[in-house]
């Protein structure tokens, strides 16, 4: 019931009622592509903040090693310092080192100050005056190696008083080595605060609960609790792995990233959370999805109010000539049609113009010779012959089908432009009707017929559109308006109708459709590449320069190249992305297309020689010389060649076939996969949508690739689908105008 409403409407909204729909859709998928671009761009900077922040923590750490390693040669290099130690007086040396130990301590946070005589027994702890002398070679392997390399030793490492940034140098008298000395600094409570107070960021410093069980407990911390699990934390502890994670924490949303610390031999001892609050991401997220929702309302609006003015002005005029071939039909008007246009309605309204004329001039003899009946009935019988074979010519001429059916059903007449539309003569259809339903098509028919049937059974007028099969296979979109004619006895006798072909209009709103999806990815494209191309010059110079300031042998100076080339990775793209938004201009010269089709299908050939991959072609004689740029379609019949052969896994048979349809000739190019997905057809045409050599590694000259294909194309006043059939079989088909109708995007 629903679907006969919805055949009852007006041509206007149905015109109008699917450029809404997609319309909606289009507004739909714009926001949703912003939303994810802008949730994506805010998380991808969200991790890069986490990662420096947790660079700066390890930076810190190096800090802390570096004074204390400095402050530790300044008190063991002291000759004074260095001979009460010799003498092993412990007296002098407190009464020496005390205030200096109490002002490290107060300044510098200095928790260990420390001397240990050989092989790593205490001496002296300022720190802890009444214990020294226990053995701490078993335990304390910076003391061991400071001792054995005669160097300073420095990094975190556990003591007896726990965790600690250490650094021990060895102390010397008269060119003998007597012993080390250590200065620890906190790696508890005061550094995270610090760093907190500094950075603004939250920490929880993790360690193992006891030695051999993989749980955590938090060592030091500036929060209760974190988002760092068991499973988290091993992968960091075991593996060294840097984990990133967002999580709500007692009704704070945060981002937190997870690393591992390692003592003075690249150990890992501890794990390291640090949590930044993501209120303010979320919020801004927030307001870009509502920017969003107004511009794409803003957009739909303006599509809506377009819709309708296109949609009215083509009605307006269809209505103009029904209401006037009604108004004839019952001898209501004798004014003349405006002949307003030269398409078929323009032919239209002459041929009735014409006929009006002559029934005027008709009625006007008759009048004047009305005195002599004999003479004039003569006379009218041969104006009424010439009237009738005007009215047969109008009719059996005019650039539409014209019918007539009886009230049983059977068709008594047709005219010849039956012909040109479907291919069959006249004759062929005189009939009972069925003989016309074997030309609908067939997803059309039993709808067209449900609905003659109706109207043929209650005596109403017939307005319906649908779909007809010519008999060389390509399909005619028909708009079929039939009147009801009864006699003097009000009896229905038969139908009147006209088929006017509306297959033009159709391709124009499907070349509207492609080309909106052009202009949308051109804009899309070009937005990316705007916003692409400066951060990656400056990147590019930035670490070019920093290069030359490094040495030869400097580790930074790898990671810096590892960068510049990545950039030059990335700059190769964007150049890639400006050919497909840049004009692709086409330059149109008579050509065989037969030709262009089997140098293209020569050239994969040859590329793709492999006894497994085979290009059948086969061609229709009957298509003209077209309207072609025989460079740039050659490349775009090559790139969809290449493109399929990679989607086949470089084997299979693909099938290449050119056709005459119609007024269009047809390149179709047919290739199984082994599995594509409705998204993937859907996809077809963006760009990188599979994986293939398409630019040959080039970054300068003629880029082609699939979605330039699609608009060299439409350049040649052609438009491409792209569709899939059962057993993963795709399907590409070309259709281009035997006479030229080109723009360039």
């Amino acid at each position: 019931m629903n679907l006969l409403r919805f055949q009852d409407i007006s041509l206007k909204w149905k015109l109008i009622i699917p450029f809404f729909f997609l319309a909606v859709i289009g507004a739909a998928s714009l926001f949703a592509v912003s939303y994810r671009f802008q949730d994506s761009l805010i998380h991808v900077n969200e991790a890069k903040r986490l990662r420096d922040q947790y660079q700066y923590f390890l930076d810190d750490i190096v800090s802390k090693e570096n004074m204390a390693m400095g402050l530790a040669y300044t008190v063991a290099k002291n000759p004074v310092v260095a001979a009460a130690f010799a003498a092993r007086d412990r007296d002098r040396m407190i009464a020496l080192l005390l205030p200096v130990y109490e002002t490290l301590q107060k300044d510098f946070d200095v928790k260990q100050f420390h001397f240990h005589v050989p092989p790593a027994t205490s001496f002296l702890r300022l720190h802890a005056l009444t214990r020294y002398g226990d053995d701490m070679e078993s335990y304390r392997h910076t003391i061991n190696l400071a001792r054995q390399t005669g160097t300073g030793v420095g990094g975190i490492e556990a003591g007896v008083f726990g965790l600690g940034i250490r650094s021990v140098v060895p102390v010397f008298h008269d060119g003998r080595q007597i012993g080390t000395f250590e200065i620890g600094l906190s790696l508890e409570q005061p550094l995270l605060d610090e760093f907190k107070k500094n950075y603004g960021t939250d920490l929880l410093l993790y360690t193992l609960e006891t030695p051999g069980v993989k749980n955590p407990r938090i060592f030091a911390s500036t929060m209760e609790k974190g988002l760092l699990t068991p499973d988290f934390f091993n992968r960091c502890y075991d593996n060294g792995e840097v984990v990133i994670q967002d999580g709500k924490v007692d009704d704070r949303h945060l981002a937190s990233i997870a690393g591992p610390v390692r003592d003075f031999s690249t150990r890992v001892v501890a794990v390291v959370e640090i949590s930044v609050d993501r209120s303010p991401t979320l919020a801004l997220l927030k307001q870009y999805g509502t920017i969003a929702i107004v511009i794409g309302s803003i957009a739909l609006v303006f599509s809506i109010i377009f819709i309708w003015c296109v949609s009215v002005i083509f009605v307006k005029r269809i209505r103009e000539v029904v209401k006037a071939s009604e108004e004839i039909s019952t001898g209501q008007r004798d004014t003349m049609i405006p002949e307003e246009s030269a398409d078929e309605l323009g032919t239209m309204a002459r041929s009735i113009n014409k006929m009006l004329s002559s029934l005027e001039a008709s009625r006007k003899r008759l009048k004047s010779y009305s005195q002599n009946l004999e003479v004039m009935v003569d006379h009218r019988t041969r104006n009424l012959k010439e009237s009738e074979k005007t009215y047969r010519t109008l009719v059996e001429n005019v650039p539409m089908i014209v019918y007539m059916i009886s009230a049983d059903g059977t068709a008594v007449f047709l005219n010849r432009s039956i012909e040109q539309m479907m291919g069959v003569s006249p004759e062929q259809l005189n009939g009972h009707h069925s003989l016309w339903d074997a030309h609908i098509h067939p997803d059309d028919r039993a709808r067209v017929v449900a609905r003659r049937e109706g109207c043929l059974r209650e005596g109403k007028d017939l307005h319906i559109d649908y779909r007809m099969l010519h008999t060389d296979h390509h399909v005619v979109y028909g708009v079929d308006h039939a009147v009801a004619v009864y006699d003097e006895d009000n009896e229905f006798i038969r139908m009147d109708g006209i088929v006017i072909d509306v297959t033009t209009q159709k391709e124009l709103q499907e070349k509207i459709l492609q080309s909106e999806e052009l202009e949308t990815l051109s804009q899309i494209s070009a937005r990316m590449a705007h916003e692409l191309r400066n951060p990656l010059t400056a990147i590019g110079g930035l670490t070019r320069r920093l290069i030359k300031t490094f040495d030869e042998a400097d580790p930074r100076t790898k990671k810096g190249e590892l960068i510049v080339e990545q950039v030059e990775k990335l700059e190769r793209i964007l150049l890639m992305m400006l050919a497909y938004i840049g004009p692709q201009s086409v330059h149109l010269l008579p050509a065989d297309l037969n030709s262009i089709v089997l140098k293209a299908v020569d050239t994969v050939r040859s590329e793709y020689p492999a006894k497994d991959f085979s290009v059948k072609a086969s061609f229709d004689e009957r298509i003209p010389q077209l309207q072609l740029d025989p460079a740039k379609f050659k490349a775009v019949l090559i790139n969809l060649m290449e493109n399929a052969y990679h989607r086949m896994g470089q084997k299979g048979a693909m099938n290449v076939a050119t056709r005459k349809i119609g007024e269009h000739a047809t390149i179709t190019l047919s290739y199984p996969v082994p599995f594509i997905s409705d998204d993937d057809i859907k996809d077809f045409f963006y760009p990188f949508a599979v994986a293939y050599p398409f630019a040959k590694g080039a970054t300068n000259g003629d880029i082609m690739d699939v979605p330039i294909a699609k608009v060299v194309i439409h350049n040649h006043g052609g438009i491409i689908n792209v569709g899939k059939e059962a057993g993963n079989l795709v399907w590409i088909d070309i259709s281009l105008p035997l006479k030229h109708e080109a723009s360039t995007l």
